[in-house]
Parts: C-alpha cells; sequence; structure tokens
C-alpha cells in the first residue's frame, strides 16, 4: 500500500507528537506520524516547571493534560555546593504548581491529541530504509505489522532521540560535549508513609543524585556520573548502587519511608551533544534528535516542546517555497545549546568539595571545541 502526505515525522515522543499537532493546527499541512511503540512501555518521569502551562496552552492541551491526573510538584531542592537544602519552592507561582509527569501517559495523550487534529498516527511502525524521491522529498519503506507499506513525503522530521537515525542517514554527526550516564532504580512508598512532591538533587563524589515522586506511590530515583566515576556499576547487580545511595544525606532520609522495588536498575545515557547538522532542504531534527541537554537542567520536555513549535514554523515556511526558515532553526538550535553550555559550566563549578574526583575533575574546566563553541 502507498502511502501520501506532506510531512512524516519520525518518532512519536513529545517532540515528534508535538511538531505533528503544531502542523496540522497552524499550516493544515497532511502530517503522518511514525512511532515504533504502541505507547505500552513505562517510561521514565519528569519534573517540569510551572512554566510548562504556558506552553501546553500554547499547544492546546492543556485541558487533556489536567484530565490525565499527573501529580503536583511542590517545587525542587537541592544540595548542590553544600551539604544544605537549598529550595525553590512553587507555592506562590501564578502559574500554579509544577508536574511530576507520568511519561506514558503524557506521551500517549499527545499522540492522540494530534490524531485528533487530523494527523496520521501509526504506532507499531517505523521505516525499515528509506531513498529521496526525483521530485523531492522522501520514500519510506515502513514495516508494520499488516504487510509492506510505502510512503512518499515531501519533508521528513527526525524525532528519533539519540539515535538521530534519520539525520544521521543523511551524513549528520553527534557531537558529544559530556558522556554522562545513568543509573535508576525504583522505590515505592510503603502504605501509611508519607513522601513530600519536591525534586530533590543531591550532588556525591561519583556526581549527583536525582529522586522524585511518581503517580501511584512509585519513586524514580537516579545516579548520574560517567564510566569512570561509575566504574563497577551493573543493571543486573544494584549492591553496589544501593551502597552508594546510603552514603548519601538527604536522599537516604526521604527514602526511609520506602521499599526498593528489587527490579533491575535502568541504565540510560545522558550525553550532552548536538548534531552538527540538524536540517537540510527537506528534512529537520527536534527534540532530542537534534541536540540533548544535561539533565541537571530539567528542561527534557521542555525543550521538546519549544524544538517543536520552532520546527513546525520553519516546515510551514518551507512548504510555502521558503526554505529561509529551516536555515534559522539551525542557527537557533545551535545558539541555545551554546548558552545551555554557559550555564550548565556555571553551576558545576558551584561544587567543589570534591576536586580530584574523576567526575567533578574533568566537570571543573568548560567545555572548548572550535564545533561546540565555549561554554
Amino acid at each position: 500500500m502507498n502511502l501520501q502526505c506532506d510531512i512524516a515525522v519520525l518518532g512519536g515522543g513529545p517532540a515528534g507528537a508535538a511538531t505533528a499537532l503544531l502542523l496540522r493546527k497552524r499550516a493544515g499541512l497532511s502530517v503522518t506520524l511514525l512511532e515504533r511503540s504502541g505507547y505500552e512501555a513505562p517510561r521514565i518521569g519528569e519534573t517540569v516547571s510551572p512554566a510548562s502551562r504556558r506552553i501546553f496552552e500554547e499547544l492546546g492541551i492543556w485541558e487533556a493534560f489536567q484530565r490525565d491526573g499527573h501529580l503536583p510538584s511542590q517545587g525542587t531542592c537541592s544540595c548542590w555546593g553544600s551539604s544544605t537544602p537549598g529550595y525553590n519552592d512553587y507555592l506562590y507561582s501564578p502559574l500554579g504548581p509544577g508536574w511530576h509527569l507520568d511519561r506514558q501517559r503524557f506521551d500517549r495523550m499527545l499522540a492522540e491529541q494530534a490524531r485528533a487534529h487530523g494527523v496520521e498516527v501509526l504506532t507499531s511502525t517505523e521505516p525499515s530504509r528509506w531513498e529521496p524521491r526525483a521530485q523531492g522529498g522522501y520514500t519510506l519503506h515502513l514495516d508494520t505489522g499488516e504487510g509492506p507499506r510505502t510512503l512518499e513525503a515531501r519533508f521528513v522530521v527526525d524525532a528519533t532521540g539519540r539515535r538521530s537515525a534519520f539525520a544521521s542517514s543523511q551524513g549528520a554527526r553527534r557531537l558529544v560535549a559530556d558522556r554522562v550516564l545513568s543509573f535508576y532504580g525504583f522505590f515505592s512508598v510503603r502504605p501509611g508513609s508519607s513522601f513530600d512532591t519536591y525534586a530533590l538533587v543531591e550532588t556525591c563524589r561519583e556526581g549527583w543524585w536525582y529522586s522524585a515522586l511518581l503517580p501511584g506511590g512509585r519513586v524514580a530515583v537516579g545516579l548520574m556520573g560517567t564510566g569512570d566515576s561509575l566504574r563497577g556499576l551493573k543493571r543486573d547487580e544494584p549492591e553496589a548502587w544501593l551502597a552508594l545511595l546510603k552514603e548519601t544525606g538527604l536522599t537516604r532520609q526521604r527514602l526511609e519511608s520506602c521499599t526498593f522495588s528489587g527490579e533491575p536498575l535502568v541504565a540510560l545515557p545522558a550525553q550532552v551533544s548536538l548534531l552538527d547538522r540538524v536540517q537540510a532542504e527537506d528534512w529537520i531534527a527536534v527534540g532530542d534528535a537534534a541536540c540533548t541537554y544535561d539533565p541537571l537542567s530539567s528542561q527534557g520536555i521542555l525543550k521538546a516542546l519549544g524544538s517543536a513549535s520552532q520546527a513546525a514554523e520553519a516546515l510551514a515556511r518551507a512548504a510555502r517555497g521558503d526554505r529561509a526558515g529551516l536555515r534559522a532553526y539551525g542557527g537557533r538550535v545551535r545558539e541555545l545549546f551554546r548558552e545551555h553550555l554557559a550555564i550548565r559550566g556555571g553551576f558545576y563549578r558551584q561544587e567543589t568539595r570534591w576536586p580530584e574526583a574523576p567526575f567533578w575533575k574533568s566537570h571543573r574546566e568548560p567545555v572548548v571545541t572550535d564545533e561546540l563553541g565555549r561554554s
């Protein structure tokens, strides 16, 4: 079966689904969204600030978001540069609380909103290969459970996350500023116990810990470090990870009302990186496919949605024959990444308690390369 559309979006995470939704709402283009999963697998949660409400309202998903019952967040707490905690409280925010997202529910909702506005959403589907068309755009050969299909599109949006599968096939290279690695474990709040809704960050010799309550009384706890600082940690043997957790201060204290799930740890790359080219005349990369920020910034979702808005505007212009917006988008992604490096560097230099530890020694100096710019 041969399908056709103006825009093919590869990847149904927040960046891809939001780009598809905005292209339908703002430009009325025909859009097909390809998501290789069925949104059935659990996903690591994320905490977003009250400012997320403005973006949700701009997307037109605020009411749907509220109906999904995500957990309100009181704010953030950090032990950074000192063992004394500092608080950023959302109590007096005019926009209301922040939120601890159920990512599985959030991602599915975004895809459903895109479908409701006319986007063709194909789940459990991904392209096995693609080739350029003589008249411009691409023919994508799809793997589905219903036999072979092809999709012809004038433009392709790469929203495949850190894989940047399409952009990489076009010769784009990922420039890595920092190879951060994370190990996540999960706890459950014991019946009758309470757990605050602050997102907590606490530094340690190996890097830094993150913990936050998720919907359903589940707590995500992650240790961020590098290959050197986390050497010896294994997914299926959590004992070493738990031993490091016992050495923390505030993180250990807040987990006293919790029970470790016993599940294998989840190891995730959290590298800080940028594609050397995020667009061409007939494709564009969005969200983590374009660049990845340090998880310390807690900007994954907001960056994804902001990237989607900028990409949708550039693609709408390109569909009318004006490709200058695509080039401007590429410049903006690079500019924002450099700003992120500068802000990030300032935060890491605030922690001076372990100057000779591998993680902190490698993060004390600014990132300086001709390709990435200066932090």
